[in-house]
């Protein structure tokens, strides 16, 4: 199975789709997460899942430091695996319980990029801290 994903989807119609395609393919039994303040986008009973979509593809990924290290936070509280999943042209998953050690020792990135992207002004950046998730971290399931 294919996870085709438009750009032209709202970004609730993105999650949906992708968390049938996780569920058929990888049997996680994901659900939407229901509080629009939570840090993630779809859970199981030992999964954390935090999706990205993106309309350009490259080879190496950007997890923005703070995502991680909320993410991280909470699945060592709730004791499940962490997995951030890049959906662009392909389906890149992370498994960032397994890669927290190299993360958190490995260099940050800083770039320039809008505050937000879910404002309609964005023009005005700010710096935000990065880390490099390069094709050799995928998970391989």
């Amino acid at each position: 199975m294919n996870l085709k994903i438009k750009h032209t989807m709202t970004e609730k119609e993105k999650v949906e789709k992708t968390i049938k395609y996780l569920n058929k393919t990888y049997g996680w039994e994901l659900y939407k997460t229901e509080n629009e303040f939570c840090h993630w986008d779809a859970q199981s009973a030992n999964i954390i899942v935090e999706l990205k979509f993106r309309k350009d593809t490259y080879p190496d990924k950007y997890l923005q430091v703070d995502k991680f290290l909320s993410l991280l936070m909470a699945a060592d509280f709730y004791d499940r695996m962490l997995y951030y999943i890049v959906i662009d042209k392909e389906v890149s998953i992370f498994n960032l319980r397994d890669l927290k050690d190299e993360l958190l020792k490995s260099k940050i990135h800083i770039q320039q990029a809008p505050y937000s992207t879910e404002f309609k002004d964005r023009t005005k950046k700010v710096d935000k801290y990065f880390y490099i998730l390069e094709p050799k971290h995928k998970t391989k399931l």
